[in-house]
């Protein structure tokens, strides 16, 4: 039975409201997949599931280029969470691909949602809120997914929840979460990620700051991966790979190609990335 969401403001209400949901959907549904990624959403949503007594796991789609602090405090807090990794590094997914971007999020995808897909379980929680973005607000609070790799449903507890709500629940719970977050940084995703690429290039700067390996290793696989395709024949884009990257990190017409083929897509058919 699915419950429709009333207008709740207070913190403490909503907190009572999603376990009694999470009991009315899931009670009966063995043990659920939770979603994990040691940020504040997701601490929020495994303890609204340990609330409620319904048996789950914890799970965390590693994909070696997420904060190392974050890593390690999902090591240290979280113990019996399941690391679940993909069949090829980010790194070996880009050199036969092109660079990830905002249109072409395919790192998304292979390092983050297919090692999940292979899990057996029909029934997930996520911890995705509608603030976050319009178009996770068009998802509603239950949503199935399928695609030739998965067939399971989403439930989303907290999807009413506001930013601050989720703050002010850590901090009467006494919830520890990293330290990133007092670091000055709002998220805890991908230290290589297009969705930080933005006109001031503020955002990767201070990604750099902070993680400078990565950015290395980043700027010479696609170093190597240009002249890979250049010397293949491909005709690219910008001029050098370094005009490429100073394009990506700033979201200005970072294209690969000179021509970009179109994707072929059979009638009909959508991808878990466009619903996701």
């Amino acid at each position: 039975m699915v419950i429709l969401f009333p207008e709740i403001d207070s913190t403490e209400a909503l907190a009572r409201e999603a376990v009694e949901w999470v009991r009315d959907n899931l009670s009966d549904k063995g043990e659920i997949f939770v979603g994990f990624s040691g940020g504040k959403d997701s601490i929020v949503t495994a303890e609204i599931m340990r609330r409620s007594g319904i048996p789950f796991r914890l799970f965390y789609s590693a994909t070696g280029i997420d904060p190392p602090p974050v890593v390690r405090f999902i090591r240290r807090e979280y113990p019996d969470c399941v690391f679940l990794r993909p069949t090829r590094s980010f790194w070996k997914n880009l050199a036969v691909n092109v660079p990830p971007s905002d249109r072409l999020r395919w790192c998304c995808t292979a390092i983050k949602k297919a090692p999940a897909w292979k899990m057996p379980h029909a029934h997930r929680v996520m911890g995705i809120r509608a603030e976050e973005s319009p178009r996770r607000k068009a998802y509603g609070r239950v949503n199935h997914f399928v695609n030739a790799e998965t067939d399971h449903w989403q439930y989303y507890p907290i999807f009413r929840w506001k930013e601050w709500n989720l703050w002010e629940f850590i901090s009467e719970a006494n919830l520890s979460y990293p330290s990133v977050y007092d670091d000055g940084f709002d998220r805890v995703g991908c230290v290589i990620c297009p969705y930080h690429s933005e006109p001031s290039g503020r955002l990767h700067a201070m990604y750099r700051d902070r993680w400078p390996g990565f950015f290395r290793l980043w700027e010479k696989e696609i170093s190597k991966l240009w002249r890979k395709r250049q010397s293949a024949g491909k005709k690219m884009y910008h001029k050098t790979p370094g005009e490429f990257l100073a394009a990506w990190y700033r979201n200005q017409s970072a294209r690969w190609y000179a021509e970009a083929p179109t994707p072929k897509k059979k009638i009909g058919q959508t991808t878990f990335d466009e619903i996701q």
